[in-house]
């Protein structure tokens, strides 16, 4: 029996953290653990990359780059959708909206895991997602 399909989405804290510099950091070891269980994608979108200041054209960037190579993009109706959760979540932010978007963006997901230090609104979020939905909070 295979290993259900498992996406991964980096809130900002999990990206600020993947580009960090520091030569033992436990944090973004726990990141590159959470990477490297993912066996589907593994996304992070615009929102959280503009957030986290994390330039694709950076030099620094490139390992992130090569580990989480995938953005989800804010687009028209991803706008749309990101307003909608917002209205229902009226706690949560632009970013926290637009984890939740890319959630329901990635297909045949049997698992989606959220990396974030700041997990209660994700939470609440998720309760208006379809299918199953981690939050981890790092």
């Amino acid at each position: 029996m295979s290993a259900p399909v498992r996406h991964l989405i980096l809130d900002n804290e999990a990206a600020s953290t993947l580009l960090s510099t520091v030569r033992h950091d436990r944090k973004r070891a726990e990141v590159m653990v959470s990477v490297m269980a993912a066996n589907g994608r593994c996304v992070v979108p615009t929102a959280v990359r503009c957030e986290a200041r994390w330039s694709r054209t950076d030099r620094l960037a490139a390992g992130a780059n090569r580990l989480v190579p995938d953005d989800d993009l804010l687009d028209r109706r991803g706008a749309d959708r990101n307003v909608e959760l917002q209205q229902a979540v009226p706690s949560a932010s632009l970013v926290d909206a637009s984890v939740a978007v890319a959630v329901e963006r990635l297909p045949d997901a049997e698992v989606v895991e959220i990396l974030t230090s700041d997990p209660e609104d994700l939470r609440k979020l998720a309760d208006h997602l379809d299918g199953r939905v981690d939050v981890r909070q790092m």
